[in-house]
Parts: C-alpha cells; sequence; structure tokens
C-alpha cells in the first residue's frame, strides 16, 4: 500500500495497539482486543450540604436543616410581632421590656440558645455575634431594637432556608432518576427485582411509561424514548433492536425487551447520583478561599468590635454607650453569612444544571477551569466521528461492476468477526459465503468462490503473496482474482452530525483554537480536520505525543481542554486544563476526565463551558455586592451614621439577595 494514504482506519481502532498507530491503514483488523472493564463497588451515600454554613469550618453557624415553614413557626412569627406591637402602646419601661423579651423569645429562642452556647465555648459564630448584639441592645435600654433584630433575622433565616431547599430538593429531584426494581425475564418467567440484583447480560422487560432501571440494549421491539431529564434533550428519541437506552430515560411507546450492559452502580443515572454527590465534596479554588477567609475572619471582626468599643471613649471620643452601640451595628453586619452560603451554592445549583444540560462535572475546579478555557484539543474516532466503520468508497480496477465487487470482498471477509469485515459485510447487499477461507493474521484472506481463487487484504499481504501494488490506488483493502487485482475498497467512520455545530458554538464563545489530535495518518487528520473547519490537525501521534502536545500548549499559557473517549486517551485527559470523556466511551477515560459528556453529546461542551462562564460571573457579582455593601454598613456603623436595622440588612437581606442571585445557575 502507498505509505503516504490519505485514507486510513479510525485510531479507536487501535486503542490496544498504540505503539503501532502506522499499520492503521494494513489489514491488521483480525488482532481483538477487549476492554477491561473497571466496575466499583464503592457507594456515597452522603449527601453534601453544599449550602450549610456550618460545613468545613465555616463561621456562621447556620444549620439549614430545610425544615419547611409550618404552622408552628408562623404562629410564633404572628406572636412576636403582636408583642412588638403592643409595647408601642406602653408608657412603662418594665413593660414595654418585657414585650419585646417576649417577642425576642417567640420568633428567636433557638437563635439565643445556639448564641450562648458558642459565647460559652468562645465560638464566634453568626448566632453567637447576634445573641450579643440582642442581650447588649436590652442592657442599653433598646428592647424594641434588640427584638426588631431578632425578629428580621428569622424571617431572613426562614427566607433563605426556603430558597436553599428549593435548590436541593431540584438536585435531589435529578439525582433521584431510577426505579429500585426491574422486571427480569429469564426460564421462570417475568419478575421484580431488586435493580441493584440485576446482572449484566440479563433480560429485562420495560413496559409503556416505565423510566429504565439499568443501561441496556433493546433485542425486541421499537419505541421511543424520552431522555430529558437525563440529557435535556426534549424531542423523543426512537428506538429499535440494537440501540442503546440510559438508565433514568422514560419509554414513552411500546413495551420493550434488553439485554442488560451495565450493573447498577456503572449505569448512567446511578453514575449521575454518584458524581453530583462526589462533585458536590470536590472544593474550588474560589470555595476554599472563603473558608480559609472565614476561618480568619470571625476572630479579627469580634476584636475589631471589642477595639471600636473601648478605644474611642478612653481616648475622649464620646461615651461607652454610644461607642457599644456602634460595635453592635459593627458585628451584626460583619457577620460573612452571605459569603460562605452563597457562593458554595452558586457552585452546587451550576452542578445540577450541568447535569440538565448533558455534561457530568467532577467538583467545583472543572467549572473554574472550564470558564477560563481558550484551546481545545479533539481525539476523532469516537469523539468527532461516530466511531462506526462503513465502507465509504468502492473502487474497480478491472471490467467487474463495484456492486460485484463488494458482493466477492464481503463474500471474502464473511468468516471473519473484525469490524472491518462486519462493516464490508454490511454493505453489501448480497453475497453467499466463501468456501475454504483461509485467514492470515493481521493481513488478510484467501479463499474460493465457485472454484476461483480469491485474496482479499491489505497492500502488505499482496506483496508477500507476491502481486504486484505499483500504481495502485490507496486502500484499505484489496479484492485480488487469480493473482490479478480486481478492485479496492476504503473504509472510513462518518463525523458526527452534530460535529460542526459545536466548533461553531466553539468559536462563537470565543474559543481561540482548535486541534484534532489522532494516531490516523497525517494526511487523513489533516483532510478531516479542514472538512470540520478546526484551526489545525496532527496526525500519526502516540498518546505520549498528545500529552506533550497539550504541555506545550500549557507552557505558552493556553488554559486547555482534551475530548476523547478511548483507553489511550487517559494521560491526555489528565494532562488538559480539563479532561472532557464521551459518555459512552471507555471505563478509564470516564475515570480520568473532570467532564463527562452524557449520551455522547458534542454540544454539552459548548452548553458547559457558558454555564462555567455563566457560574464565575455570578460568584463574581455575589462577591462584589457583599463586599460593597458590608464595608458602606461597616463604615457608617463606625461613624454613627448606620442603624442597627441597616446591619441587619448587611446580614441577613444580603445573604438572601445573594442565595436568590446563586440560585439563577439552576436555570
Amino acid at each position: 500500500m502507498n505509505e503516504h494514504s490519505p485514507i486510513a482506519l479510525p485510531d479507536g481502532e487501535n486503542h490496544a495497539l498504540t505503539h503501532d498507530h502506522t499499520h492503521s491503514l494494513d489489514h491488521n483488523h483480525h488482532h481483538e482486543h477487549h476492554h477491561h472493564e473497571h466496575h466499583h463497588s464503592h457507594d456515597h451515600h452522603h449527601h453534601h450540604d453544599a449550602c450549610s454554613c456550618t460545613h468545613d469550618g465555616c463561621s456562621c453557624g447556620h444549620s439549614h436543616d430545610e425544615k419547611p415553614f409550618g404552622l408552628k413557626d408562623g404562629l410564633l412569627l404572628g406572636g412576636a410581632v403582636l408583642l412588638l406591637i403592643l409595647s408601642l402602646f406602653w408608657d412603662s419601661l418594665l413593660i414595654k421590656t418585657l414585650f419585646c423579651a417576649g417577642a425576642v423569645l417567640l420568633s428567636g429562642w433557638e437563635l439565643i440558645f445556639e448564641g450562648l452556647k458558642g459565647l460559652f465555648r468562645l465560638s464566634f459564630t453568626e448566632n453567637t455575634l447576634m445573641t450579643i448584639a440582642v442581650i447588649a441592645a436590652f442592657a442599653l435600654g433598646e428592647a424594641f431594637e434588640g427584638a426588631m433584630v431578632t425578629l428580621l433575622f428569622s424571617v431572613g433565616e426562614i427566607l433563605e432556608g426556603s430558597a436553599v431547599a428549593k435548590s436541593r430538593r431540584r438536585i435531589d429531584a435529578l439525582i433521584d432518576l431510577v426505579p429500585a426494581t426491574a422486571m427480569v425475564i429469564n426460564d421462570q418467567g417475568t419478575f421484580e427485582t431488586n435493580a441493584k440484583m440485576v446482572m449484566v447480560g440479563d433480560h429485562i422487560l420495560i413496559r409503556k411509561g416505565d423510566r429504565i432501571p439499568l443501561d441496556c440494549m433493546v433485542t425486541e421491539g421499537e419505541s421511543e424514548i424520552d431522555a430529558s431529564a437525563l440529557t435535556g434533550e426534549s424531542l423523543p428519541r426512537p428506538v429499535k433492536a440494537g440501540d442503546p437506552l440510559a438508565s433514568g430515560t422514560i419509554n414513552l411507546g411500546d413495551r420493550l425487551i434488553a439485554k442488560v450492559t451495565k450493573d447498577y452502580e456503572n449505569s448512567s443515572a446511578p453514575m449521575i447520583a454518584k458524581m453530583v454527590r462526589e462533585s458536590a465534596e470536590e472544593k474550588g479554588k474560589t470555595e476554599r478561599f472563603i473558608t480559609r477567609f472565614s476561618r480568619i475572619y470571625t476572630p479579627v471582626v469580634v476584636i475589631a468590635a471589642v477595639l471600636l468599643a473601648v478605644s474611642p471613649p478612653l481616648l475622649g471620643f464620646g461615651s461607652f454607650l454610644t461607642w457599644i452601640k456602634r460595635s453592635l451595628i459593627f458585628l451584626v453586619a460583619s457577620c460573612p453569612c452571605a459569603l460562605v452560603i452563597s457562593i458554595p451554592l452558586t457552585f452546587y445549583s451550576a452542578l445540577g444544571s450541568a447535569s440538565r444540560i448533558g455534561a457530568l462535572l467532577k467538583g467545583s475546579d472543572p467549572i473554574e477551569q472550564l470558564a477560563k478555557v481558550d484551546t481545545v484539543f479533539f481525539d476523532k474516532t469516537g469523539t468527532l466521528t461516530d466511531g462506526k466503520l462503513t465502507v465509504s468508497q468502492v473502487l474497480t480496477l478491472s471490467d467487474i461492476k463495484e456492486d460485484t465487487i463488494l458482493s466477492l470482498a464481503a463474500a471474502c471477509e464473511s468468516a471473519s468477526n473484525h469490524p472491518i469485515a462486519k462493516a464490508v459485510c454490511a454493505a453489501a447487499a448480497s453475497f453467499t459465503p466463501a468456501e475454504k477461507v483461509i485467514e492470515f493474521p493481521g493481513k488478510g484472506l484467501s479463499a474460493k468462490i465457485d472454484g476461483i481463487s480469491y485474496l482479499c487484504g491489505s497492500e502488505t499481504f499482496l506483496k508477500e503473496e507476491g502481486i504486484s501494488t505499483d500504481a495502485l490506488p490507496a486502500a484499505n483493502l484489496y479484492l485480488v482474482k487469480e493473482k490479478t487485482v480486481i478492485g479496492a475498497l476504503r473504509l472510513g467512520d462518518q463525523s458526527r452530525r452534530e460535529a460542526k455545530e459545536m466548533l461553531s458554538k466553539l468559536k462563537q464563545l470565543g474559543i481561540r483554537k482548535t486541534v484534532l489530535l489522532s494516531g490516523d495518518r497525517k494526511e487523513t487528520v489533516e483532510a478531516f480536520a479542514k472538512e470540520l473547519s478546526l484551526d489545525e490537525g496532527i496526525g500519526a501521534l502516540l498518546p505520549a505525543d498528545k500529552a506533550d502536545i497539550l504541555s506545550k500548549a500549557q507552557e505558552s499559557g493556553a488554559v486547555t481542554c482534551f475530548v476523547g473517549d478511548g483507553i489511550n486517551d487517559g494521560p491526555v485527559l489528565a494532562k488538559a486544563s480539563v479532561g472532557a470523556a464521551m459518555g459512552e466511551g471507555s471505563d478509564l477515560a470516564a475515570q480520568t476526565a473532570d467532564v463527562i459528556l452524557l449520551n455522547n453529546d458534542l454540544l454539552a461542551l459548548p452548553r458547559a463551558i457558558r454555564l462555567s462562564r455563566k457560574c464565575r460571573k455570578l460568584v463574581w457579582e455575589n462577591l462584589l455586592f457583599i463586599f460593597g455593601v458590608k464595608a458602606l454598613v461597616l463604615i457608617l456603623g463606625a461613624l454613627g451614621y448606620a442603624p442597627i436595622y441597616a446591619a441587619v440588612f448587611a446580614d441577613v437581606g444580603v445573604t438572601l439577595i445573594t442565595v436568590v442571585n446563586a440560585l439563577r445557575a439552576m436555570r
């Protein structure tokens, strides 16, 4: 075969033979290889409370148990409001104070109880800061203000808890996609069993309206599948025998019988549940900064408040009463609650949204990195192409018609189980299997058809059989009749239908460079890259070569993303700033990647980048708003221009606003 042939088998066909990529055009398709499946039995049942201020050293002390606002809570708040109103109609300071104290106990007894505990433990949580402020207000004769602080704080807590609970409910609904049972079919009949007990290879019945419990492949029946809950795909997808089904999707039509291809833990929807939970535990750089910041911030604020209360009067600037009031305002306003709730909640909401738009993000770091990506590298086979070999061209080198060439080649290849042989047989309209077939592994076949000898194989095979290959066109297979080459076949795989649209959307997002990296021949890769309008195509690469190219790009300042699907993509996925694996690729690729594109949907990549940028924008909006309002109130409070209500707004109000803003990441 011509060494510079532009025709090549997909590099994905040679995952196990990546050291010998130059053989991708030869008839080495008789070499069998198998992917080793990695099964993970560990299961994470714990939910990460990303929205809780008690998380990982946070200083606010919120619990946010997501307890629903009930009748009892309404009566307590109503009673507190009534007592506050009654206090306005009494002249007696004692009665006013008693009414206000009653309002505090009704609306904030839990706050006061937790605050006192924190005070005795010298743990300066938000509840401790608020309790100090309330007690001091009563001691200074400002009972009404103390009661108002408690009431406003409690109302803010309820609204904030409701918003957080809404976020958790939507994410939990996303996670809870899989039924606990499956209808298994065997020799004894059909019976219902725990989905976790179903084995790979078992057959299951999927009735109309059933949510599919495990990843499987249709063996009988035709129907339509609703995958919207899993991938965000709005249109029903038709399925028939041989088509894969993802767990969590819904059968909209007639009943189906399917063969289980993955056990429960490794099926799509349970993997989403596991990964979303694990993702919430993965702290990004922004979140880690917030945690460290809050640990230092609270003690500093308490010390600053004490100094503000005692230093000015000792230096002769006003009375202790005046400066103690200002220090209380300073304490309330300075609480970092908004910071430690809204930032993790923004990332948590984005993780939920990502899985609804067809991408699984493993934690906050991939979100931060995706938002900055400017260079995207792609594998070819199984990533930008569908990975399915087809006969792309039949060449006749004699007076025999192309259809006959194809039928004769299929007759020879029908004895082989290799993907190339299957592609040739699938392309032929009809053929009769050849006789006396002898297979030469890695080279080709010899056979007899109607008593005539034929050879079907690579250029190397022809040379070994003493057949001249001079002036032959580039091809994957050649058909030889009685020592004369009569035809040739070119095979390849088709680009995914969404590949061009995906690349176009990446350019719209401002991605600076798109590059194709492949083990295929250089000419093939360059031609394919040009066809899809990628900026560059680099061929004849080993996995180590791909990693080197990524390293050089990163050294020049590029933030890289690599999209691949195969076992040999593991090192490159790990090397990239963000590694994205196709959802139906190898187990190793999925384990190594930071992002998994569900349903092999390439369009999920630009959607994930857009979402990540939105998440980053929301984080910065919240940070600027939080620090801006708090700085303003702290300065005004220290100068005596901010009332206690402004301090409550700087804490509870700002927290509520930033939480609502964070929830925009769910849209």
